[in-house]
């Protein structure tokens, strides 16, 4: 029984030790992005305010890589469109190709990951 109750009062020990680092290390960090942000932040709200731009609100730009035909914008489209269960809606800007490595590349990817499985 005593050795029990040294162990749970070891065991307390240790917990308070840890939560009391973590709590001071908190507020270190806290304490260094207030230091550290504080002579920062006037000097770059200057900045951007005096870099505002009016922009026009137009018809968004669509970029294609070369072999993306319009045909499949509208695929890859419709099928966010389809998955995307929320009001807001969204605009496809930008197609581009994610897989252009060399097949024995590829190769060698899948032989990694299904070895791992």
């Amino acid at each position: 029984m005593n050795e029990l109750l040294f162990g749970l009062s070891v065991m307390a020990i240790g917990l308070l030790v840890v939560f009391a680092g973590l709590v001071l290390l908190i507020y270190c960090i806290k304490l260094i992005t207030l230091f550290s942000n504080g002579t920062g932040k006037k000097q770059q709200t200057a900045v951007l305010e005096s870099n505002v731009v009016e922009v026009e609100e137009s018809a968004p730009v669509l970029e294609l890589d070369p072999g993306v035909t319009p045909e499949t914008v509208a695929a890859i489209t419709a099928a966010i469109a389809a998955i995307w269960q929320e009001d807001t809606g969204f605009i496809v800007r930008r197609v581009r190709r994610v897989r252009n490595a060399a097949a024995w590349n590829l190769a060698g990817r899948e032989e990694q990951v299904y070895s791992r499985l």
